[in-house]
């Protein structure tokens, strides 16, 4: 007995000093282990926001009528323009140019679900002058007693210093990205002259009587308001948590003044800061 507690005595000593030694490893378990990095930053477009933005416009203005009624007023007493129509001529047609716009938006968006949605406000300087193409017409024509040699001429130009639009805007939150579509109301300052002048000779039949004439008119304001519609589509991307870059398309259609027609097709870029 006492040789046998001896020899257990002995083993005891021995796994503690291997034991001591050489470390078992721990065991985890089956759930691999993962690093703790820090908070994940989540995009957050809800909120109040505004910026700045540049433009390429490609601005263009329908002239087509804008002479019709200065034509029509001339020569309202005569049968030239009662039988002839001389107001309708195809004098005038549709001009356009392209220039640069630059400005500021301010906006405020809601999310839910996914969903944003919003109203944003901004204003455009831009300053694009369209001169309408003109074709002097003349046409050897007859009305009441007499035939006419009868010339039409006319020129018109345009300019758009600015315009201002408020629209709601409907997108989807993509994280870093959010596609969107815009619709909403355009109102501008604009600068117009119409001119137009009719002249030619009226030959008397019955006594061979030749009467030159001529007739001049014009048209023109300045800062006149404009108002129409717009609408569009566009994407923010977040570059930082309180900055976003942003790429859009908008086409402005006025409603017609002084029979000038103007339409405005804008790609731009911005930036925009949130608050």
């Amino acid at each position: 007995m006492r040789r046998l507690l001896v020899l257990l005595a002995l083993f005891a000593s021995t796994s503690n000093a291997l034991a001591g030694e050489y470390e078992l490893p721990t065991l985890r378990g089956t759930q691999a282990f993962v690093p703790v990095t820090g908070p994940v930053v989540v995009p957050r477009w809800s909120g109040l926001y505004a910026g700045g933005q540049i433009g390429l416009n490609n601005t263009a203005v329908d002239a087509t009528g804008a002479t019709a009624p200065l034509v029509a007023h001339m020569l309202r007493v005569l049968a030239l323009q009662n039988e002839q129509l001389v107001s309708e001529w195809p004098v005038l047609g549709k001009g356009e140019t392209r220039s640069v716009s630059y400005g500021g938006f301010l906006g405020y968006n809601v999310g839910w679900e996914g969903v944003i949605l919003g109203i944003e406000a901004s204003w455009n300087k831009l300053g694009a002058t369209v001169d309408a193409p003109s074709t002097p017409l003349t046409r050897a024509v007859s009305a009441g007693c007499c035939s006419y040699v009868v010339t039409s001429d006319a020129n018109a130009t345009m300019t758009i210093n600015g315009y201002g639009t408020i629209k709601l805007r409907g997108g989807w939150d993509a994280g870093h990205f959010l596609p969107y579509a815009v619709v909403g109301a355009a109102v501008g300052q604009a600068s117009y002259l119409a001119a137009a002048t009719v002249s030619g000779t009226q030959t008397d039949p019955n006594t061979g009587i030749v009467t030159p004439f001529s007739f001049s008119e014009t048209n023109a304001k300045n800062g006149a308001w404009i108002y129409g519609v717009t609408l569009g589509f566009g994407v923010d991307f977040m570059v930082m948590p309180n900055m976003f870059l942003r790429a859009e398309y908008e086409y402005v259609a006025f409603l017609s003044v002084a029979n000038f027609k103007p339409t405005i097709n804008t790609v731009r870029a911005a930036i925009g800061f949130k608050f």
